[in-house]
């Protein structure tokens, strides 16, 4: 294959966009998983364990009421709490952009292989930027996502991982 092309080299920026995105996503709903099922976790055991604790020593009643009162303060507000609405929301877009990377990276071929003209590659690219930008209006226009940028840097290191051992870049 000869040099990239501009349009190909766009073309090329915008999948390893879309590839750092699923894998972002797909680590952003590992921790929001792993946060809720923590509180919850944290709940049974206090919410068990405190009544136990409190009539085997009772010398140390004192701390058992301040687990149990925490335990029923985190119930009280653990329906505000965004991480169950979020993984559903983030489950069903990565779902979608995961979809969307399976077309672009089906299509990658022909942008590659100069099958496909300049102006067809440049088509392509934005119809591909559009449906993202129309996945994430979908998914999150009634939710917010606040960025991450531990799991930002994982997930760079991830899709570079993945584009080395299927493209070779």
């Amino acid at each position: 294959m000869s040099t990239p092309s501009v349009y190909q080299d766009r073309y090329w920026r915008e999948l390893y966009q879309l590839i750092v995105h699923v894998y972002y996503l797909g680590l952003y709903f590992e921790q929001s998983e792993k946060l809720e099922k923590g509180i919850n976790a944290f709940l049974a055991i206090t919410s068990s364990s405190s009544i136990c604790g409190w009539a085997i020593w009772n010398k140390y009643s004192f701390i058992w009421a301040l687990i149990i009162a925490i335990s029923q303060l985190i119930t009280a507000v653990k329906q505000f709490l965004p991480f169950k609405k979020r993984m559903k929301v983030i489950s069903s877009l990565l779902r979608d952009l995961e979809e969307l990377l399976n077309f672009a990276e089906m299509r990658w071929f022909d942008v590659a292989e100069g099958r496909l003209t300049n102006e067809e590659i440049n088509r392509l690219q934005f119809e591909i930027r559009k449906k993202k930008n129309k996945l994430l209006h979908k998914h999150l226009s009634h939710q917010s996502l606040p960025e991450k940028k531990k799991l930002f840097n994982k997930a760079k290191e991830m899709a570079q991982i993945y584009v080395t051992n299927f493209y070779g870049v």
